[in-house]
């Protein structure tokens, strides 16, 4: 019985979400690597069988081994990534390895951290999930780019690299060269310090003891050798060559190859804002991975530290203020400032505890885990060195992830000290009336709340889309307990409903998803009511 089939055929049903847009990028002509999938409603006793069949189909085309990822139906989504919860595994080319890989990863859909991240966001975990089987590449640099894409180019964008095989940069330990930029600029660079190159080995490599040399590639630019530091799982850790201490990571040619990328892959995948992972290999650029961007990545540059603080990279707008507490086997107890090293997998599921805010010692607004916080709207800052050894345990502190700052504070404020206008940051504030100006106080949107009583609904969704050409994110509420069919037969161009945690929302098709929690404010623009969206369906 064949079970593996080529992601060139594979149909798209049984694929899971990841593997599924990798299909639909490799139909348009995008370069992706040759994969293969076990899809979705293999049974447990077929794998046995797949292992042989996954070894014919990797003898040519991987000679550093494997990676085994998941591809779940329900990661991926327009709201909601899984980012970085799901397991993905390198290994070798020997038949035992690789049947312990495919059942990690198919075993990895029923994690607790799934589990509960799946719940945080209102939706129902996943069953089962296909596996995606590529080729390990040897990159002369990989990484991750964020962007919002109009007329046929990234508009704005977000692009962090490292050199070698990008694991350290998405799992948090690593903080790679920054590069942002906005279409009618020519961007600005942030450079990194990467002291280690990780590559897959092959054969004798993997022996090599500490001392020995490897060759290293090197995006647009000739190789270099590279120190072996040791090994570990098939991938070899290299002393980075002290001639590319002061080189970047990449080139603006490189740079801008990876926004046509990007900007291809959104259009192939309908997407107007596109979180892509991505390698530069010896052939040029190819695509590991592109899904919806599920919010809005901050590209300001690194703050000075404020008086008696510290300063790091923003990576979830707000503000916040809790005693601090180190990350470790406890779970930390809800308003607490989150104190890490590494912002990697491990720390997801201390993020669904309901920290007041996060902060990381390394790491850059791109890692799995920075991706989630932003999700659930946690203020988070990384790339702050000092913070395990400079901010003990119970320490109050004031964490601002807008400007990338954290510094001592006198005291928790109360409940009534927080209520501010901070504090609904990245939500939508519900109004009765149409602005005129959408408030720069840091909303992600406002919605207009219908009365059945006051106005047709048709005439107040043509007003709300005519106005929100100027007042940017601005859609419609329906009230609690008007069913979303209703909303059904009211279209407007450039406006689509979606329902979420009960409620319909005409929403601009522009604008991303939904916000994550709708507010209303007080007339001194404090929060007096909350309720939260989760994830939308259209």
């Amino acid at each position: 019985m064949t079970v593996l089939i080529s992601l060139a055929v594979c149909d798209p049903a049984r694929a899971g979400a990841k593997a599924a847009a990798l299909g639909q990028l490799l139909h348009e002509g995008l370069p992706v690597p040759d994969s293969a999938v076990i899809p979705l409603g293999a049974a447990d006793s077929d794998l046995p069988g797949a292992v042989g069949q996954v070894l014919a189909w990797a003898e040519q085309r991987a000679p550093y081994g494997l990676i085994a990822r998941s591809s779940a139906p329900g990661e991926d989504g327009t709201d909601s990534s899984f980012a970085g919860l799901y397991d993905s595994v390198i290994t070798p080319r020997t038949p035992s390895r690789v049947l312990a890989a495919l059942r990690q990863v198919r075993a990895c859909v029923h994690a607790p951290a799934v589990t509960a991240y799946a719940a945080a966001r209102g939706l129902r975990p996943d069953d089962e999930l296909a596996v995606l089987i590529q080729p390990v590449l040897r990159p002369a640099a990989s990484g991750v780019l964020a962007a919002e894409v109009g007329g046929g180019r990234c508009v704005r964008w977000r692009i962090e690299a490292v050199r070698g095989l990008a694991g350290p940069l998405v799992s948090g330990a690593q903080t790679g060269e920054i590069h942002v930029g906005r279409a009618a600029a020519t961007g600005s660079v942030v450079p990194c310090s990467q002291p280690l190159i990780l590559l897959p080995g092959a054969g004798q490599e993997l022996d090599l003891p500490p001392g020995e040399w490897v060759t290293v590639p090197a995006a647009g630019r000739a190789s270099a050798r590279a120190k072996v530091a040791g090994s570990a799982d098939g991938v070899l850790h290299l002393r980075t060559p002290a001639a590319w201490a002061d080189v970047p990571i990449l080139a603006p040619r490189e740079r801008d190859e990876l926004l046509d990328l990007a900007a291809g892959a959104a259009r192939a995948l309908g997407l107007e804002q596109i979180d892509m992972e991505w390698a530069v290999t010896a052939e040029g650029p190819v695509i590991l991975q592109a899904r919806p961007l599920t919010q809005p990545v901050h590209d300001g540059a690194a703050p000075a530290p404020p008086a008696g603080g510290w300063s790091g990279l923003a990576a979830v707008a707000g503000i916040a203020t809790g005693p601090a507490f180190r990350f470790g086997p406890d779970a930390p107890p809800p308003g607490a400032v989150l104190i890490c090293g590494a912002l990697g997998p491990e720390a997801a599921a201390a993020l669904l505890r309901g920290p007041a805010a996060v902060v990381s010692s390394t790491g850059g607004p791109l890692s799995h885990t920075a991706i989630i916080a932003r999700e659930l709207g946690i203020p988070c800052v990384t790339n702050v060195p000092e913070a395990p050894a400079r901010i003990p345990d119970g320490m109050v502190v004031e964490v601002d992830g807008t400007a990338g700052t954290v510094r001592p504070a006198p005291t928790v404020p109360s409940p009534r000290q927080e209520e501010r206008p901070v504090s609904y940051r990245d939500a939508a504030v519900l109004t009765t009336t149409i602005p005129d100006t959408l408030p720069s106080d840091g909303r992600a949107a406002t919605l207009v709340l219908h009365d059945p009583s006051r106005a047709d609904l048709g005439v107040l969704a043509r007003a709300v889309a005519d106005a929100g050409e100027t007042t940017g994110r601005l859609g419609v509420l329906l009230p609690d307990g008007m069913p979303a069919s209703a909303a059904l037969p009211v279209q407007h161009p450039g406006f689509v409903w979606r329902t979420a945690n009960g409620l319909a929302v005409l929403w601009p098709l522009g604008a991303g998803g939904l916000p994550h929690r709708v507010v209303t404010l007080d007339a001194d623009d404090n929060v007096i009511f909350e309720r939260p969206l989760g994830r939308s369906a259209s």
